[in-house]
């Protein structure tokens, strides 16, 4: 631990130079593959670490067994629609368990079994690998939910023993350095920081609850679980605490989540005595100087923090009251960060892969009990290839533009631009994977204005909508619009209306000339290649780079264009073991248009 409490101070000391004395601290937004090493996440383990974590004294990994007892609940519960599947799912397991006998097995460990598998089931053509993978994805969840196993040690459940030094990844290390730095300066000095943790927003609301647990424990905060999730919201907005007996019911129907009372009896019981008196609730979180969202789907955090359709419950009003007036700084996780968004024209990003999102009309809800009420209607929505949106905030703590993640390694930039677009949003955000951004709040008379500093081997993307909008009005014409990329210590900030930029002064300078290298690409909406295209131009200093790609019979051009507003900086990070080379721009023209064919 004396290397991370190293890393603290180091953080506090550049955090107190850089911020300025109006900036209140606000959010912190956290890639989802910034993860602790632990017992039950030892790829995120240096070796280390891993040997020592992988023993049976620790929580690993969900197990899954076949018994008597999962067999007949296959049989009899409602984990799919279609009895039929049912029976079809007691022969594939009957057959699987000459495999696996009265050994404990993994999904991963299952999933291989089947696709080595060949046998057909009985009355049909079909094999049990088709079967399988022709399951919806709710279904397969709810399966092993059922055939899940308990992990305890003389009868007591084992917790995960989380290793913050051994973990591998530095810009996770930080990120979390950076959190607790954030809280101490909102606690006051004679006392730990306290955090409240939020995991209601998954379908398994208590799997996260011990890590997060021990992990915030190790960092120096006194740390409480905020017990809140669709289930419990349901119970508290009947108003009646005798339906907290029947806790495990409501999260089958509002979770599609099966049996956590049986895996996790404590945690269970922790909060059926939350749901009898939802005051201990808020005063966890008034007592709070940091929130922390785990990784979400945000119509289940919908479902968690709000009493009816646009009507924030009272606990998510006090959050966004204490965040107001700098009394509690949130953290959000992977898709949690697209609930942060608020304001009126901004649109909480659910669902969309690929570059079709761009010519099919997105799927736009008004609020969170529109698109969804049951866990899996939440989950099928979460999970579809079209592109979605609720024309709305959920937690409505950041009104200046639409958020998104996961945006240039993962080709997200047609969905976020689609999104911001139909929601005539000012600006968009995109956080990249293995980074963290720290948004700041400077409040200056009746001005609302913020300041964004961006961390880690990724970086964020932003597109500038507003000089665009009525341009953008017609038929599947995206831009000019200004777009940036900021890699590690870069600033942005928004004040009254104008956007500056800071790249960090360790970068070099690229000079832009129209002599330069030819940058182009033949599938510039094709994975992370649209990111790949903006990185070539910045790194080689052309004036121009595009691409042409066919979409459904039609063919669109990317454009990308340096000008004399532009600013291209690149540099060598050095951090971590690594040597990377990273590159940031500025104001760089991008434009997306139908061509013909």
């Amino acid at each position: 631990m004396k290397s991370f409490l190293l890393r603290v101070a180091s953080l506090a000391m550049l955090g107190s130079c850089s911020v300025s004395a109006q900036a209140a601290p606000q959010l912190l937004l956290m890639a989802d593959d910034l993860q602790v090493c632990s017992s039950e996440r030892l790829r995120y383990c240096n070796s280390e670490s891993r040997e020592r974590l992988s023993k049976n004294s620790y929580k690993q990994q969900p197990v899954f067994m076949i018994t008597d007892e999962g067999l007949e609940r296959i049989v009899d519960m409602a984990w799919t629609e279609q009895p039929e599947i049912r029976k079809q799912a007691v022969e594939i397991l009957t057959k699987a368990q000459q495999h696996f006998a009265n050994e404990a097995f993994s999904q991963q460990e299952f999933e291989r079994y089947l696709r080595r598998s060949d046998f057909k089931l009985s009355n049909s053509e079909e094999t049990a690998r088709e079967y399988w993978f022709n399951l919806f994805g709710f279904e397969q969840q709810n399966f092993f939910d059922l055939l899940e196993q308990k992990q305890a040690s003389n009868k007591r459940r084992l917790k995960p023993q989380v290793d913050i030094d051994g973990t591998r990844d530095w810009v996770t290390k930080d990120a979390f350095a950076e959190l607790f730095s954030a809280a101490q300066g909102i606690a006051d000095a004679k006392r730990k920081p306290r955090i409240a943790f939020v995991t209601g927003g998954s379908r398994d609301p208590y799997r996260d609850v011990d890590y997060y647990q021990s992990l915030f424990e190790q960092l120096g905060f006194e740390a409480h679980w905020l017990a809140i999730d669709g289930a419990m919201q349901t119970v508290i907005n009947a108003n009646d605490s005798a339906l907290c007996a029947d806790l495990a019911e409501y999260q089958v129907s509002r979770l599609a989540s099966f049996r956590r009372d049986a895996l996790y009896p404590q945690l269970y019981q922790k909060q059926q005595k939350l749901c009898r008196d939802p005051e201990q609730l808020y005063d966890l979180l008034r007592r709070s100087d940091a929130l922390f969202i785990a990784d979400s789907s945000p119509l289940l955090l919908y479902q968690a923090f709000y009493q009816n359709a646009n009507q924030p419950s009272e606990l998510l009003s006090k959050i966004k009251e204490m965040t107001a007036k700098g009394q509690l700084l949130v953290a959000a996780q992977g898709e949690a960060v697209n609930a942060l968004v608020g304001g009126g024209r901004n649109a909480t990003i659910l669902s969309g892969e690929g570059v079709q999102v761009l010519t099919e009309d997105p799927i736009v809800y008004g609020n969170g009990f529109e698109a969804c009420r049951l866990g899996v209607d939440c989950i099928s929505v979460t999970n579809s290839r079209e592109l979605s949106y609720l024309q709305s905030g959920v937690l409505d703590l950041f009104p200046w533009g639409t958020l998104d993640t996961q945006v240039a390694r993962h080709g997200k930039q047609p969905r976020l631009i689609k999104a911001g677009v139909q929601s005539a949003s000012s600006m968009i955000f995109g956080l990249d994977s293995n980074s963290y951004a720290r948004v700041d709040r400077i409040s200056d008379g009746d001005k609302d204005d913020i300041e964004i500093q961006v961390f880690g081997e990724g970086g964020l993307w932003l597109g500038d909508l507003r000089q665009s909008q009525d341009s953008m009005s017609g038929a599947m014409q995206y831009g000019p619009f200004d777009s940036y990329f900021l890699t590690h210590e870069d600033k942005i900030s928004m004040r009254g209306g104008v956007v500056n930029v800071e790249l960090a002064p360790w970068k070099q300078a690229v000079n832009t000339t129209s002599a330069g290298p030819l940058v182009n690409s033949s599938t510039p909406f094709s994975r992370a290649n649209y990111h790949k295209l903006g990185q070539m131009q910045c790194n080689t200093g052309a004036a121009t780079a595009g691409g042409t790609s066919d979409i459904d019979s039609q063919s669109y051009e990317l454009t990308l264009s340096a000008s004399g507003a532009s600013n291209m900086r690149k540099g060598v990070l050095v951090k971590g073991g690594k040597r990377m080379g990273v590159c940031s721009f500025a104001r760089i023209s991008t434009q997306i248009l139908p061509k013909a064919l």
